[in-house]
């Protein structure tokens, strides 16, 4: 019972930092259309953000419908699932930052100083992902 209970509090969580971070986004991104010049620029941060929220309420319900099935939010494979995932992450991560530092270093590439923390941080984000969906499909 004490379980279910947590279950619920980690879901409300969950879905409270979800909407906060999905207001503030839309939020930001339509200040940025209406005070940008460039009219198209903002349609796409938009078109970005909407898939995010997207999901984002696709993966909430996912979690609401099998709480109310009685499934427990993550099992024993989901756990092992994320311990392999954030493993390969962050070895990957790793040279993931290596090779942006290499590419902004020696390709010339003209990446701001404020926005190399957030490509690392979205690299890293975007490979965890990939690691968990490689590891919950090969089925281990």
């Amino acid at each position: 019972m004490e379980n279910k209970r947590n279950d619920k509090k980690t879901l409300l969580i969950m879905a409270v930092l979800f909407s906060f971070l999905a207001i503030s986004i839309i939020f930001w991104c339509v200040f940025d259309y209406l005070n940008s010049g460039k009219k198209n620029e903002g349609i796409g941060v938009i078109a970005i953000a909407l898939t995010i929220v997207v999901f984002g309420l696709k993966l909430i319900k996912d979690k609401y419908d099998s709480l109310k099935q009685g499934e427990p939010l993550k099992d024993e494979r989901s756990k092992k699932l994320e311990t392999k995932a954030a493993a390969c992450a962050f070895y990957i991560g790793i040279y993931w930052l290596l090779g942006l530092s290499i590419a902004i270093d020696n390709f010339g590439l003209s990446i701001p100083a404020s926005s190399v923390p957030s490509l690392g941080i979205a690299g890293m984000a975007i490979i965890f992902g990939l690691s968990y969906w490689y590891f919950s499909k090969r089925g281990e």
